[in-house]
């Protein structure tokens, strides 16, 4: 009978029976992984399974293919943290979705580090342009990473202002300006941690992501982007927009 424990972030919640519940976990070593979680809706677990808490889960099932039930105990109510400002609430129920796009049971141990960390700086300033950027961590862990270390064509690093949309590189002003409208815009800040970014950067970071989610990604997996993306991008929008 296969079992094992392992820190896990809740990504989603499916009502089943009165006060059990069908939850998918982010696990820090076993990935994108379901089980069943008998009195997930009880007065003792009350609060526990919300999306985006971290919990320490052992799994087991009869086989392997199977759904397998879930023991958890809470370690951080992250959903607490954020639960009086509605634009991270929405940020973090959306790193959860998004997160959902990974495939089911393949170990993804670096970005759920970088996930972990994502929602633990939620709560401090510049949480928006670090959540763009963990956009693009997804896309390396679905197998769709960007490279913006040096331009596809020179091979320099300066001047690094647009994106390839066939090989996803990063491509320097004098080498794409004959092609600059069939190329992305990479903001600045995109690839500098300590920038922050006007509306109209974080629509063209967003843009950015969001071209590679759609059509490779989404195409590949047959699936689409949860619909919390764009109430995200358009709350932040209209907050810059004041």
């Amino acid at each position: 009978m296969p079992e094992w424990t392992d820190s896990a972030l809740i990504i989603g919640v499916k009502k089943f029976a009165e006060r059990d519940a069908v939850v998918s976990f982010l696990t820090q070593n076993h990935g994108r992984h379901n089980g069943l979680v008998k009195g997930a809706f009880s007065k003792r677990h009350a609060g526990d399974f919300q999306v985006g808490n971290l919990v320490q889960i052992s799994w087991k099932a009869r086989l392997e293919e199977h759904l397998g039930s879930v023991r958890a105990e809470l370690l951080t109510a992250y959903a607490v943290q954020v639960l009086d400002d509605p634009m991270r609430l929405t940020a973090l129920s959306c790193l959860c979705a998004m997160s959902s796009l990974l495939p089911e049971r393949e170990s993804v141990p670096e970005f759920f580090k970088k996930t972990l960390e994502q929602i633990a700086l939620l709560r401090f300033d510049g949480w928006a342009e670090r959540y763009v950027r963990w956009e693009a961590d997804l896309l390396k862990a679905l197998g769709f990473g960007l490279d913006l270390s040096a331009c596809a064509v020179t091979g320099t690093t300066q001047d690094l202002v647009y994106v390839s949309p066939k090989s996803g590189r990063a491509v320097c002003r004098e080498a794409g300006k004959p092609w600059q409208d069939k190329l992305l815009a990479l903001p600045a800040f995109f690839q500098k941690a300590s920038e922050a970014a006007d509306k109209d950067e974080l629509k063209k970071a967003f843009s950015l992501t969001g071209f590679f989610l759609e059509n490779y990604v989404t195409k590949t997996l047959d699936c689409s982007i949860p619909s919390v993306r764009g109430r995200l991008i358009a709350a932040l929008i209209d907050d810059r927009n004041g």
